[in-house]
């Protein structure tokens, strides 16, 4: 168990390093970002959904039973589907339309975000390194 809680150890510093760059993209406001910025949403997607569906599956084969682990798999759905809508609803034209509005819902869901991963980190992980 020990080499896969160290490769989703891995995958949240990539993710926070992923979203590290957006924030700095976003940053350099909507003109200096708006070629990068589909570039970077579909790598962080790639890592998230990933992520997400790797780290799920090893919590149901590892942690069956465990109270916490069905806490995780409950709050990472309504995290993907939070995820998802904040996808469909910010479309490339309604970016263009809104950054100020994009900047400050990508800034709440990475909040979101951060304080999932440092909860994995704290609960979850211990837990599957002693399965």
């Amino acid at each position: 168990m020990g080499n896969s809680t160290t490769r989703f150890g891995d995958d949240h510093e990539a993710l926070r390093a992923s979203m590290r760059r957006f924030v700095d993209l976003m940053a350099a406001g909507y003109d200096a970002a708006r070629d990068a910025l589909p570039r970077e949403r579909v790598a962080f997607s790639q890592l998230f959904r990933q992520h997400l569906a790797e780290e799920s599956a090893h919590v149901r084969t590892a942690l069956p039973d465990d109270a916490i682990a069905a806490k995780a798999a409950g709050d990472m759905q309504a995290l993907l589907q939070e995820y998802s809508a904040h996808v469909s609803h910010w479309t490339p034209a309604r970016i263009d339309a809104d950054w100020d509005g994009y900047r400050c819902a990508v800034l709440r869901l990475q909040r979101r975000m951060l304080v999932r991963m440092a909860w994995e980190e704290r609960e979850l992980l211990p837990r599957l390194r002693a399965a």
